[in-house]
């Protein structure tokens, strides 16, 4: 009995450190060896590159993971290997091997959860341009919360001329997460409500890439018919049973420098012409008198490449506006893109769109800010994904204004994954303004 008791007391040694005729001792075998030396080469690599090459610069549109603490207890293991990923020094290079290899064998890109797989499988990754004049902040533009990629659909679909165009572009078209006219119904009633409450609204629907650029579309491509059909059909109905403006013959008159070749979104351009639209709709005739010049050029990291294992740049010329013809007056950012920005000033100029202005956005409202801070005397710009986490603090802001504009992208809208056109949402703003009457 006693030598069972000290045969199964606690082990203070591994298994395998103990004397061959312990009745616990197991030796380690070559699987086990083979396992330990991988994972020490595999988390001091890192180390061994800070220590020769320094912090490598991330590849994809968000910061380096940070080393875990101690503190954190399992999660310090778990976190590990995201951290050791990121600080391979020569990971870019890595992956640009493996897309080669898998191009040229298997005649495929690269998988797309290659590149980061801790992103959300979803939207375009949250970034924009470099933080200089008049450009979003840096790793803040808002994912637009799609849904993640059926089988089929790729996240990119890979264009003529080195043009990329985002996946969900098509299959948010092919597989619509609402009926049609259940998201038409809810614009619709929507644009009731504001009016019947006594101000005015604006519907805007920046064209999906694929929509306003289709000659860098490939030949072939899946959900081509489906996608292609089901836009017509959106179009036909958002312009005349919802009222959405319809920006895609001025943005045609643009040509492809409406939009970035690599990235999802529209260039400073587009965010212009929307500007201009909108002031129009609201009070015709007040952009007579603008004076618009060309300004500097932005840079920053394009969005759709990291999806496909690449990197990629924007670049696009930001304007300068002088509402009067005068003083140019474009706010320089950066800006805040995640959270509610309002621009008012007290001395409003000729040229300018007069009373409150309540907008409801999306990240191609980023290339527009510039512009609108420069023509609205008053106006509040709030994300839907915000109005989404907190519909009653919009409905205020809604009841407060003159103006109730709406800007969802294309591709958004169609698929019925705006929020605008979530009941819970749109109640919550409908009856507020039933209950708050302009007077």
């Amino acid at each position: 009995m006693g030598d069972q008791g000290e045969d199964t007391q606690p082990l203070s040694r591994h298994e395998s450190a103990l004397p061959d005729d312990h009745p616990l001792y197991r030796p380690r075998h070559g699987k086990q060896r083979f396992a330990l030396v991988t994972a020490v080469v595999f988390f001091m690599t890192p180390l061994f590159g800070l220590t020769i090459f320094g912090t490598p610069p991330s590849i994809e549109n968000r910061a380096l993971h940070p080393f875990p603490s101690p503190g954190d207890g399992w999660s310090f293991f778990t976190e590990l290997g995201p951290w050791a990923t990121d600080h391979l020094s020569f990971r870019e290079d890595a992956i640009k091997l493996a897309d080669g290899v898998s191009r040229s064998v298997f005649g495929e890109p690269l998988s797309e959860d290659s590149g980061d797989p801790s992103q959300p499988a979803g939207g375009p990754i949250a970034a924009g341009p470099a933080p200089t004049a008049g450009a979003p902040t840096a790793g803040t533009k808002p994912l637009d919360n799609e849904p993640p990629p059926i089988a089929g659909y790729p996240r990119v679909i890979e264009g003529k001329n080195n043009w990329l165009y985002f996946g969900y572009d098509t299959q948010g078209k092919c597989q619509p997460q609402q009926p049609l006219n259940d998201v038409i119904s809810a614009l619709v009633k929507l644009r009731t409500a504001v009016e019947q409450s006594g101000r005015k609204f604006v519907l805007l629907v920046p064209p999906d890439k694929s929509t306003a650029v289709p000659e860098n579309l490939p030949d072939q491509y899946a959900g081509k018919s489906c996608a292609q059909a089901y836009s017509d059909q959106f179009w036909s109905q958002v312009t005349t049973e919802a009222g959405a403006v319809d920006l895609r013959p001025a943005l045609a008159r643009l040509g492809s420098a409406a939009y970035f070749p690599q990235d999802t979104h529209w260039t400073y351009a587009g965010g212009l012409i929307m500007t201009r639209t909108l002031a129009g709709a609201i009070s015709p005739g007040v952009d007579v008198p603008w004076r618009v010049t060309e300004g500097a050029k932005q840079s920053g990291p394009a969005d759709l490449p990291p999806m496909i294992a690449r990197t990629g740049t924007d670049s696009s010329h930001t304007y300068r506006l002088a509402p009067d013809g005068g003083v140019d007056r474009a706010e320089q950012g950066p800006f805040d893109t995640r959270n509610t920005v309002t621009f008012h000033t007290d001395n409003p100029v000729t040229g300018m769109v007069l009373g409150k202005t309540a907008m409801i956005t999306d990240s191609f409202t980023n290339y527009a800010m510039p512009f609108l801070a420069a023509t609205f005397a008053d106006i509040s710009l709030t994300p839907s994904a915000v109005v989404q986490q907190n519909p009653s603090a919009e409905a205020q802001r809604v009841v407060d204004s003159d103006t109730v504009v709406l800007e969802v992208v294309e591709r958004n809208v169609a698929s019925g994954i705006s929020p605008l056109t979530q009941p819970d949402v749109l109640n919550t703003i409908v009856q507020q303004l039933a209950a708050h009457p302009k007077r």
